[in-house]
Order: C-alpha cells, then structure tokens, then sequence
C-alpha cells in the first residue's frame, strides 16, 4: 500500500475492490481549513455533488451543485444540518442511515442511486463515501461525492453497436428474467470482456445499467395512479414485491409509496 502526502492530508491507500480505503488527517479543523481551499474548484463540477460531513453526519463543507439542487442560496442554510434536515424525514433518514455506517468504519464506493432533490431534480449518480481517520486511528469525519450519469447515453451507443444491442434487449425484456451470461453470450463476449465494456463506455456495471433501466421503467409505471405497486414490480422482473420495493428505496431513498405521492 503506498502512501502519499499532501498539506495537512495523508492518503495511505486505495483499493477498490476491497473497499480498503483509508485517509488520515492531523484534526478536524485543519482538514477543513485545508478543504476550504478548493471548493471554489469543486463549485464549477456542475455534474457532480461533493460534501464533508462530521460525526454527526451534518454538512461541515459542501460545494455549489449541491447547493443548487437543495435550492439554497449560501452556505448557512446547510452547513451544521443533517440529511434529515435537508431532504425531509424518509429521504433524510435513509441517507442518515447510509451516513452512520460509513462513519463506523464501512466505505460505500461505486453505488449506483437515483437522487430526488427538493429542488424538483432528479437524476441516477454514481456515489462513494469514505471515512476520515485522525492519526490515532479514530474517525473524525467523512468524505462523500455523487457523479452524474450522462442523461443520454445515445450518442455513445452510436459507436458501439453490441453495446447497443446488449442495451436494447434489456429494455425490451426488463420485465424477465436477465443473467449476465445471457448478456454476454447476445455480446459474444466473456463476463470480463462484457464488464470492461460497459465500464469503459458507460461507466456503469452492467447489473447497473440493468438496475436503471428497470427503476426508470418503474419511475414512469409509478406516475399512474391507476398501476398497483405489485403490478409495476412484475412489470419491472421482480417476482417479489418485497425485493422490489427494497431496492427501489435503495436507489432512492423512498419506498416505490412514497416516492409516488411525491412526484403525482
């Protein structure tokens, strides 16, 4: 594992597939402090939310995408609040939750959600989460990104036709079963040719791009009253209902209920 120095923060390590991630830095204010010094560079990442959140997991730093999708006007009207706070009690609580078990200790890295903001956006991001270590090995903050996915993926798939292929039979078939062999036998690719593909042009898995497609179908299925939650989870290749609507909140933050009454 290597190590590398920066003012006032010491990265020792990286490594994704085990979330082995570690950062230590000399105390709380003096990272902030540090922090501070380029969030007006964070402020121009429109497509990417970032945030710093204490132990308590209330917004310490944040940068103007986020501010922008919460609809507010500085800095006084987040910093010091929690999720809870921000995104109201069911959205703000499953956040909380995800929040506290990164601050004990567990990275959330390459998480695929779809964020409601009460600024009416919505839109699917790739999140990661991090702890912040002093140098006595106790967590003291963390460190979290959400990075858009392009809206339109058309222009790409243009270039890759198999890609392009793989994609259409999982909007067409959204509602069966789809195991990644299926997809890459269609591909006539390996599992680990099919995943460095949808990696390096998507930048998504393609169990990923399987779950948007199908919390995209079930998004649009949810704006009609008239379409029983049962009936759209069949409709979306969950035989369960229950699974259904745990992954739905997952992704969201909201049961499929909830996030109904919110944007009918």
């Amino acid at each position: 594992m290597h190590t590398y120095a920066l003012p006032q923060l010491q990265i020792l390590g990286f490594n994704k597939n085990s979330a082995d991630i570690q950062y230590l830095v000399n105390d709380f204010d003096s990272f902030i402090t540090s922090i501070q010094a380029i969030i007006p560079l964070l402020d121009l990442l429109s497509s990417t939310v970032f945030f710093i959140k204490n132990t308590q997991a209330q917004y310490m730093a944040v940068n103007q995408t986020l501010k922008t999708r919460l609809d507010v006007n500085n800095d006084a009207q987040i910093i010091g609040r929690t999720p809870t706070e921000m995104f109201g009690d069911k959205q703000g609580r499953e956040y909380m939750i995800q929040d506290l078990k990164v601050l004990e200790g567990s990275p959330i890295v390459d998480r695929l959600e779809l964020h409601t903001y009460p600024s009416g956006k919505l839109g699917w991001c790739i999140t990661h989460k991090i702890p912040i270590y002093n140098k006595t090995n106790e967590i003291i903050a963390m460190v979290g990104v959400s990075i858009d996915i392009d809206k339109d993926n058309s222009y790409k798939l243009k270039a890759h036709e198999k890609l392009a292929v793989i994609i259409n039979y999982m909007q067409d078939n959204a509602e069966h079963k789809i195991t990644i062999n299926k997809l890459a036998t269609i591909a006539g690719l390996s599992i680990s040719g099919l995943e460095r593909l949808f990696r390096s042009v998507l930048n998504l898995s393609p169990q990923q791009m399987l779950q948007k497609i199908r919390l995209e179908k079930a998004v649009k299925l949810l704006q009609n009253p008239n379409e029983s939650v049962i009936e759209i989870a069949i409709q979306c290749g969950y035989t369960d209902h229950s699974a259904f609507s745990r992954q739905f909140k997952q992704l969201t933050g909201l049961s499929p209920s909830d996030f109904r009454k919110r944007m009918i």
